[in-house]
């Protein structure tokens, strides 16, 4: 099959790349040498795309490194030269008298919190020739540093990435998609939950080294992500012993009195076992809070919520050619009353425990003449558990929840992966930096629920103690809900790819990527190729100016949420007129048909230009547009009669956007940036059925739930006085839209009718780093959402009731501190 791919690669593509340096004849009477320049990190791995620079009496002399950290001087005067290496994330390494013959090996640093000397020079920013695909990057001290709410979940700093999106609970929505349609990888594996896509791995935020969101221009080794990749990398060990500690302080509130607010401990150590073979890294971090709502009555009124979380490295280098790396990740949370708002008081809500474990290992193991392999293993299982807090009816009022929750569930996903990844660079009319790779995936998804009746009433009405929605007369209910019995079941899912990439550079300033994948998996049963095509180019010498287009097919991985829903159960509501007479029944069931179904198939493209302005500050502008056709969606019938509901491929998305982002970097990591993005996300088909979603009508055309077509964030991080140095973010945005329904869960205003008030947040904090007994410390303080603006996060939107459009759970502003145990330099 490799070999296949291999053949099929796009070669007869007319197409020309960025060389790997730039060389002036030397004079005649000057003698001339090849000089290799390799670039690992300070564990030994190959720092690709990092900018090599010679000066010497005849000029200056450049060059990138390839993916196997290498480039190549082919014609180097005689005679000492000034070298400089640098890369972002990285300290800059710079020799004064180099002699250029021979191979020489650099070592690059990480950037890190606390320098290791003073004199160090941060890498600075540049447009990347090399870089095809449409990319937007967090540093892992940018999300250290960024001023945002809960930065104990790293998921909320994904906020102030342009063109993404966090909704209600949390999830990142790439490119104005689904959460499942975003390929997010830890550490290289895929860490998606296995049924349902969703993003719910936790590592603590002073463990992240970057996080990169590629959108567009895709190349071809990544898939199953029609909306992009979302990469997070964590730190590792290196030579010298670090410890740090951030928030290990509790804090209190004065809600119906002094009582513990919070405390959401981290800690990292990490280090060598072995210097120079075999290092360690460890973080840990937990959460404890308890939230108080005074609008409710007392014993309804406080939800605790604990989560402890942990992250182990270890990397090992055996020989001079082998890096063996493995990890584990544990999550375990529990929160005592699942959505517990003003419309859901204590009793109403379940409690809900969640796990998840991933564990990989992975060897790369580098050849004669560039060529490096990589083989790696992963295994992931999420756990979910959701029990009532009782057994009383649940009720559904206007006004909100009574009673105890309907629902008990118990869920398990696994995944378990196989990949490799094979790098061999060729010369042939220019450079060609080939890939080849395979993913294998085993997917199970075993599911349990219990339901009990729901029963909704109208405004003002009572449901008397033994008394049912059917057994009273008239009824006081609009709605009663009864399930058939669900029987624990298990389904899988096999995946296979394989892709193969070329980066050819055949003339100056000119790359171009051509890619082709093949997936198949076992529920679709189809051999399915997406090709992909991106190119670059630089505009003028000095790299100030470049373009950048492609497009690409993306193929979706299947939900295995959606093809599971079958054995969830069936459900019969029972509608009731005003009067409180008994109007109809309806039958809900869902049915898939593996045969009739194939695979969700998008069309990605876009067109970039980024400029580098006049004092350091750098311009990036993009249009983006995907395509979805035959994507997932169970048809809803178009009366109020008995339905199988059928899973279909018969929903349309569309997205556009518009972005631009500007950056401004100085000395000594300060930087501040904006980006505005002007986007449309849509859909045929913009209503989700599934056996807890009540919502009973047809479906409808319309935004998606997190649809902002305005939006506007901003971050900064600068020196004040004194040694104080001042961080914010903001956010602006077109508020989220929803649909309006009725009595009957029926909808009667489309989503997109009703939009939330634009939403604006404004987080300004001060912190101060100092040295004191010996260690370095940083502490922060400052407020979130400073002008207090009332950001609602729920509404009512029963058009029947007396608080329709009433919006509540307001994000109000509050002071946050934060102190961090640095450790020693």
């Amino acid at each position: 099959m490799r070999t296949r791919l291999s053949v099929a690669l796009f070669l007869f593509l007319s197409s020309a790349g960025l060389v790997r340096a730039q060389v002036p004849s030397p004079p005649n009477n000057t003698a001339a040498h090849a000089f290799a320049i390799i670039v690992i990190d300070e564990n030994g791995v190959a720092v690709a795309s990092a900018r090599v620079r010679l000066l010497g009496p005849v000029g200056t002399l450049w060059c990138e490194t390839d993916l196997a950290g290498k480039c190549e001087f082919a014609n180097v005067p005689a005679g000492p030269l000034s070298l400089r290496v640098e890369r972002e994330g990285f300290y800059v390494f710079s020799l004064p008298a180099a002699q250029p013959s021979g191979t020489l090996e650099i070592a690059l640093t990480h950037q890190q919190e606390v320098r290791e000397t003073v004199d160090v020079v941060e890498s600075s920013p540049a447009i990347d020739p090399s870089q095809a695909a449409a990319q937007e990057q967090l540093s892992g001290l940018d999300v250290i540093n960024i001023p945002y709410p809960n930065t104990r979940d790293y998921r909320y700093v994904l906020n102030f990435i342009p063109e993404v999106v966090l909704d209600r609970s949390a999830q990142p929505h790439v490119a104005g998609a689904e959460s499942y349609q975003t390929l997010v990888l830890l550490d290289g594996f895929n860490v998606t939950q296995p049924a349902n896509g969703q993003l719910l791995v936790r590592v603590s935020t002073d463990a992240l080294r970057s996080i990169r969101v590629e959108t567009s221009r895709v190349p071809a080794e990544y898939g199953k992500g029609p909306a992009g990749v979302l990469a997070l990398e964590t730190g590792i060990g290196d030579d010298h012993y670090r410890f740090a500690t951030t928030n290990f302080l509790p804090s209190f509130q004065n809600k119906k009195g002094w009582t513990l607010d919070k405390v959401d401990p981290r800690f990292t150590v990490s280090g060598p076992i072995k210097k120079g073979k075999i290092w360690f890294f460890d973080a840990i971090d937990g959460e404890y809070d308890k939230v108080i709502l005074p609008a409710l009555p007392k014993g309804e009124d406080t939800n605790t919520i604990w989560r402890v979380g942990n992250l182990a490295k270890l990397q090992a280098n055996p020989t001079t050619r082998d890096i063996l790396t493995s990890s584990f990740v544990f999550n375990r949370l529990h929160d005592e009353h699942f959505k517990f708002s003003a419309l859901a008081p204590a009793t109403t809500t379940p409690a809900d425990v969640e796990n998840a474990y991933v564990s990989s290992i992975k060897e790369q193991h580098s050849f004669a003449g560039e060529k490096l392999l990589e083989v790696g293993f992963a295994f992931d299982q999420y756990g979910l558990q959701q029990v009532p807090n009782g057994g009383t009816r649940y009720v559904l009022t206007p006004e909100g929840a009574q009673g105890n929750y309907y629902l008990h569930a118990d869920a398990n996903a696994r995944r378990w992966q196989a990949l490799t990844n094979f790098y061999m660079p060729r010369q042939w009319h220019g450079r060609h930096d080939l890939m080849f790779g395979a993913d294998l995936d085993r997917i199970s998804y075993a599911q349990f629920f219990q339901r009990s009746p729901i029963s909704a009433l109208r405004e003002g009405q009572t449901l008397a103690a033994g008394a049912t929605c059917l057994s009273s007369s008239p009824s006081p209910c609009a709605l009663y809900t009864v399930f058939g019995a669900s029987v624990p079941s298990t389904t899988y899912n096999d995946e296979a790819s394989a892709y193969a990439q070329d980066r050819w550079a055949a003339f100056p300033r000119f790359l171009v990527e051509p890619g082709l994948r093949w997936d198949w998996d076992e529920i679709v049963r189809h051999h399915l190729l997406s090709p992909r095509l991106a190119a670059t180019y630089v505009l003028d010498s000095a790299g100030n100016t470049k373009i950048s287009a492609g497009v690409g097919v993306v193929h979706a991985s299947t939900n295995l949420a959606l093809i599971a829903l079958p054995q969830a159960g069936s459900r019969q509501d029972y509608f009731f007129h005003s009067s409180g007479m008994q109007t109809s029944s309806f039958l809900t069931t869902f049915a898939v048909d593996r045969n009739l179904l194939v695979a969700p198939r998008f069309v990605n493209w876009s067109l970039a230009l980024e400029q580098k302005l006049p004092a350091q500050v750098f311009l990036k502008a993009e249009f983006t547009r995907r395509s979805g056709n035959r994507d997932f969606a169970y048809n809803v019938p178009s009366g109020l009669g008995g339905s199988n509901f059928a899973l279909q491929n018969t929903r349309e998305d569309r997205y556009s956007s518009f972005k631009v982002d500007l950056r401004r970097t100085f000395r000594n990591r300060y930087i501040v940036t904006g980006s505005y993005v002007r986007s449309s996300s849509r859909s045929n088909q913009a209503l989700d059925y599934s056996l807890d979603n009540p919502v009973l009508s047809p479906q409808v055309p319309g935004p998606f739930p997190w649809d902002a077509p305005n939006r506007f964030t901003s971050w900064g991080w600068l020196p004040l006085v004194r040694g104080f140095d001042a961080g914010y973010s903001m956010e602006a945005r077109t508020g989220f839209p929803f649909a309006a329904i009725n009595d009957q869960q029926q909808v009667v205003k489309p989503p997109g009718s009703y939009r939330f008030p634009m939403y604006f947040a404004l987080n300004f904090h001060l912190e101060k780093r100092f040295r004191a007994v010996g260690f370095y410390w940083a502490l922060r303080g400052g407020y979130d959402n400073v002008t207090n603006r009332q950001n609602a996060y729920a509404v009512n939107n029963y058009i029947n009731s007396p608080q329709f459009l009433t919006f509540s759970a307001f994000d109000r502003r509050a002071f946050t501190a934060r102190i961090r145990f640095l450790g020693r330099k």
